[in-house]
């Protein structure tokens, strides 16, 4: 039997609780902390790329309904060509460009953003500490 363990006193048992959840604790500061910065990483990437989204729907939408428009102009009567040709034009760069937006929406969404791992982690070593304490 291992006799080191079985003389330590009270106050040492105490003390080592302490240090070692003093260290749980700070581990699990610099988890919550790595895991953030990787969130705003990913909401940073998806702010990007709806401003992205965004600029292209614009600059698409004029230089393709303007085009087409002219397309649709040769091939349609001339009394419904110029409507209709922007309305097909408009109508398609509108659905794809709601569909990016959409996308981009829905990673930003605050249960995207949540430090998960550093939730789950915290729960478990509560669940470890009450152990120990009993």
């Amino acid at each position: 039997m291992n006799q080191g363990h079985d003389n330590r006193s009270l106050t040492t048992l105490v003390s080592d609780l302490t240090q070692q959840s003093s260290d749980l604790i700070r581990k699990e500061a610099e988890l919550a902390k790595a895991e953030m910065s990787e969130k705003l990483s990913e909401a940073q990437s998806a702010l990007i790329a709806l401003a992205i989204g965004g600029a292209l729907l614009i600059v698409g939408l004029f230089y393709i309904l303007n085009a087409v428009v002219y397309g649709i102009a040769e091939v349609l009567p001339p009394d419904l060509s110029p409507w209709l040709a922007a309305l097909i034009v408009g109508s398609t760069i509108t659905v794809i460009g709601y569909f990016l937006v959409q996308r981009s929406k829905s990673r930003l969404q605050p249960r995207n953003l949540k430090p998960d791992q550093t939730m789950d982690s915290l729960q478990h070593d509560t669940i470890m500490l009450k152990e120990k304490a009993q």
